[in-house]
């Protein structure tokens, strides 16, 4: 899962901040970071991979660090537990992330990006194997609102667009699914 916030900064910059947060607790002497496919985050050499910091948060441990990318950047990435001399403990299991700046970030600004620790056991209802034969459907599920035409909508200057992917491979069809939550607009 990621949750993607675009931060509006007044700097001036010919580069967008991308931060990288996520929760997970690790044994003493592990550290986390993140590496992917582009130079700056290592070129899939865990060794030369984004360290992440470690901040306690009421009962969470978040680890946290940023880099500077130029704007339009992209790139696959994935998280690592390593030890001190940065040999690789464990690494998430599932896909690589994708991280894809949204158009209409300027530079200067920041995207902070919210993950969670993906395990290799939720990988498995997206094998072929289950998707081709086992959960095999003819019928597709369309997007409600296209992202482009939300962004259009948007006339706040402070506004953020959060995207949320949400996994269900064995849904049925006229199924909804719903995001509730405190906010006005997840219907309180």
């Amino acid at each position: 899962m990621v949750n993607a916030e675009l931060i509006r900064g007044s700097k001036t910059s010919n580069s967008v901040t991308v931060s990288f947060k996520l929760p997970y607790y690790t044994h003493w002497g592990q550290q986390l970071l993140v590496c992917g496919s582009e130079p700056v985050l290592g070129s899939w050499n865990v060794k030369k991979g984004l360290l992440l910091k470690p901040v306690h948060r009421g009962d969470e441990l978040i680890w946290s660090g940023s880099l500077p990318v130029p704007n339009g950047f992209g790139c696959e990435y994935s998280y690592y537990v390593v030890d001190d001399d940065r040999n690789i403990l464990r690494w998430e299991g599932g896909r690589k992330r994708k991280l894809m700046l949204p158009i209409g970030v300027q530079d200067g600004e920041s995207v902070e990006l919210h993950d969670l620790w993906q395990t290799g056991s939720g990988d498995l209802p997206f094998r072929s194997a289950f998707k081709n034969a086992i959960f095999h459907s003819s019928w597709n599920l369309e997007v409600e609102k296209p992202l482009h035409k939300i962004r259009n909508q948007l006339n706040q200057e402070d506004s953020v667009i959060v995207q949320f992917r949400i996994c269900c491979p064995n849904i049925e069809e006229k199924t909804s699914i719903c995001v509730i939550g405190s906010p006005l607009k997840l219907g309180q």
